[in-house]
């Protein structure tokens, strides 16, 4: 099995179809793929090019799943590892999940100018910010969470900054490689964080990038702390109103306390959701290692020197540890949500001015978009195998 990796694209690389004295080969010894497969394929843009063992993000996945097998999945599959092959066969099988529409317009997008990416960021932003005015209209909310052009935003702005300072170190050491080799659940969580934005962020300046971070922070902050926690404390104020008048005793922060922790567990619910693994990708797995025996005695059973048992077991442990990855990927990034929405909520209730945990939000994302920006530039590198 050729190696998995995407390889730089030099000055005389050749897509397949062309002439064979014009076309240039992997150095992997396989043929890349020509731009039309590439479009149904890639998710960063056709400056880079995989081999046909490559399919989708999924590959670097499964090339994880495996590094605990004696980092199988870099050995060629025509050595006789069983999980190498078997590596090979699950991304095969997962490679057909989806209609592929998904990858087509992460590829699409990928291309467009930053002007036009920028463009439409905006366009999200302004749906986004429209909805969440609606809401806090609705509730009777402060759309602005009590901030505004004052000393006292800038203090509250500066609250929140200083205050974020121990989470970004945090996020900082998340990234490094040494929390990644301590923590292998990192890389998964990291390679969704760098999968949904790296076609957005591909080709953008440090200047564009401010703009997207703004384009995102602003209004997802204003829908999550004014309109959605706001109308639910609204909510529960009253009901909290009624239950006094009942002989209840209510803490006077409980309805804010309650709506903070409800929107932290929807926006972890919603991310977890996000990223958990579908159902159909579930079936086919399941469905595949249930068959593995069979599966293995049949294919095994015309060449010589093959154990079937021995490659049905190394299936079954891929699969199994790909399965696992996921749902501690999906737990990690579910934790960290909630984390973070909270954290953005207690300091809007602690400053009662939404600059603190605006300030706080952007200084988060602008160290992950930095982060991914780097995993752009830098590239991916070739395996040591």
């Amino acid at each position: 099995m050729p190696c998995s990796y995407m390889h730089a694209q030099g000055p005389t690389m050749t897509c397949e179809g062309l002439a064979p004295s014009t076309a240039t080969p992997c150095s992997c010894g396989q043929t890349p793929f020509s731009p039309a497969e590439l479009r149904k394929q890639t998710v960063s843009s056709f400056k880079q090019r995989r081999c046909r063992c490559a399919t989708g993000s999924r590959s670097l996945t499964l090339q994880r799943a495996t590094r605990g097998h004696k980092n199988a999945y870099c050995v060629s599959a025509q050595g006789g590892d069983p999980f190498a092959a078997a590596g090979s066969r699950l991304q095969s099988l997962l490679s057909g999940v989806g209609d592929g529409e998904e990858e087509v317009l992460e590829a699409f997008l990928s291309e467009q100018a930053p002007e036009f990416k920028i463009g439409l960021s905006l366009l999200t932003a302004g749906v986004i910010t429209s909805g969440a005015l609606a809401l806090c209209w609705l509730t009777g909310s402060d759309p602005w969470g009590g901030a505004s052009l004052s000393m006292h935003s800038l203090t509250a702005a500066t609250l929140g900054g200083a205050a974020c300072v121990p989470l970004l170190m945090l996020r900082a050491s998340m990234w490094s490689r040494e929390a990644r080799t301590r923590f292998p659940v990192l890389e998964e969580v990291q390679r969704w964080q760098a999968e949904v934005h790296i076609p957005v962020l591909n080709n953008m300046t440090p200047v564009q990038m401010a703009v997207l971070v703004c384009c995102e922070v602003l209004p997802t902050t204003v829908m999550t702390l004014p309109a959605a926690q706001g109308g639910l404390t609204t909510s529960f104020q009253l009901y909290a109103r009624h239950m006094r008048d009942w002989g209840v005793g209510v803490p006077s922060m409980g309805p804010a306390l309650a709506a903070l922790a409800i929107t932290a567990l929807l926006a972890a619910s919603a991310r977890l959701l996000e990223h958990a693994v579908s159902q159909q990708e579930y079936e086919i797995v399941a469905s595949a290692m249930e068959n593995a025996d069979r599966y293995y005695k049949v294919m095994t059973n015309s060449v010589a020197g093959r154990d079937s048992d021995s490659a049905a077991q190394a299936f079954k442990a891929v699969a199994s540890q790909w399965l696992q990855q996921r749902q501690q990927a999906c737990l990690v990034l579910a934790v960290l949500t909630a984390g973070e929405v909270s954290f953005l909520g207690l300091l809007w209730r602690v400053t009662d001015d939404m600059a603190a945990p605006l300030a706080a939000a952007m200084m988060l994302t602008a160290v992950e978009y930095a982060f991914i920006k780097k995993v752009i530039d830098v590239g991916t590198k070739k395996p040591d195998c």
